[in-house]
């Protein structure tokens, strides 16, 4: 069987942790970097064989080192809310230096796009950056190219994630958000972004060149806390704040211009038939939380039942 020697931008976190835990379920070589070789993700992934590697991506050596006699690249990047820029130097520096080391395919998970009439200057910057690597993507000369654009984390509603987006929720069960109470998520699972980015990485002619929007459902906003509602026997609950309200709010919590955006993202058709299309079967949010339940009950083990 063929394998390859795959380096995963940030395997330490929950897209690259599911590309580099299914592309070793498959018997491929995966390196990554991480800035913490002792932590307890990047112990986990030492443990499945994963080639840890100290250093970031601004950081040219490590990556030199981390990159070498890869064949494949999965570009993921974490975008920085105090400079919306660093996405694409960090993006261009892996980029070159993966072609450098003889990299012929990249599969670049981006975003889903965002509706240009609601965006604020900082998402403008943050997109543009998005944009401007998909682009860097297709024009990189590598041989092989996918981009994938995935919807609403799923695993935004859990431990690591869920205090940044919604400050308070975990600990008093209080979601107050920019959300309409008629909001329909575009939910996706971090598991199925690693299902499409193993699929692209093994059938790399069926998957070139293409650039795929990644959402499993439109899910109402009501219906997701009542899913963990049921689910965790916890009283969380949902508060729609005002525009007047939001609008106070930004100052402690900059995160809601992302909720406001989301609230005009509109579910893309045929979703079943997409999926089908490209051999994936993606899972629902109550499957998620049934799946993660173990981890729901400890993100909200403070709220009142």
């Amino acid at each position: 069987m063929t394998t390859h020697k795959v380096f995963v931008c940030a395997a330490t976190g929950v897209q690259g942790g599911a590309v580099a835990r299914q592309l070793r379920a498959i018997g491929w070589e995966v390196h990554t970097t991480t800035r913490n070789v002792n932590s307890p993700a990047a112990q986990a992934l030492s443990a499945i064989g994963v080639k840890v590697y100290p250093g970031t991506w601004s950081d040219s050596a490590a990556l030199e080192s981390a990159i070498s006699g890869c064949d494949k690249l999965f570009l993921n990047l974490i975008p920085d809310i105090t400079n919306p820029t660093s996405e694409l130097e960090d993006g261009k520096n892996v980029l070159r230096i993966a072609k450098a080391a003889g990299v012929n395919h990249v599969v670049y998970s981006s975003s889903i796009a965002l509706p240009p009439e609601h965006m604020t200057p900082f998402l403008e910057a943050a997109f543009k950056s998005k944009h401007e690597l998909e682009n860097l993507v297709q024009t990189s000369g590598l041989e092989h190219w996918a981009i994938l654009k995935p919807g609403f984390f799923m695993s935004n509603f859990l431990e690591g994630k869920v205090e940044r987006l919604y400050p308070g929720g975990a600990e008093t069960g209080v979601f107050n958000v920019a959300f309409r109470p008629d909001t329909t998520l575009p939910m996706i699972d971090h598991e199925d972004i690693g299902a499409y980015a193993v699929a692209a990485f093994r059938d790399p002619q069926k998957f070139d060149r293409h650039r795929i929007d990644l959402v499993s459902e439109g899910l109402a906003v009501e219906n997701a806390f009542k899913t963990m509602r049921k689910a965790t026997g916890r009283n969380i609950r949902v508060v729609y704040l005002t525009d007047d309200e939001v609008q106070q709010a930004l100052a402690t919590n900059p995160m809601l211009v992302f909720q406001q955006v989301v609230r005009n993202i509109p579910t893309p058709a045929n979703l079943d038939e997409t999926h089908r299309g490209w051999g994936i079967k993606p899972g629902t949010f109550e499957k998620f939380v049934e799946r993660e339940i173990k981890d729901f009950q400890h993100t909200y083990r403070n709220v009142e039942a």
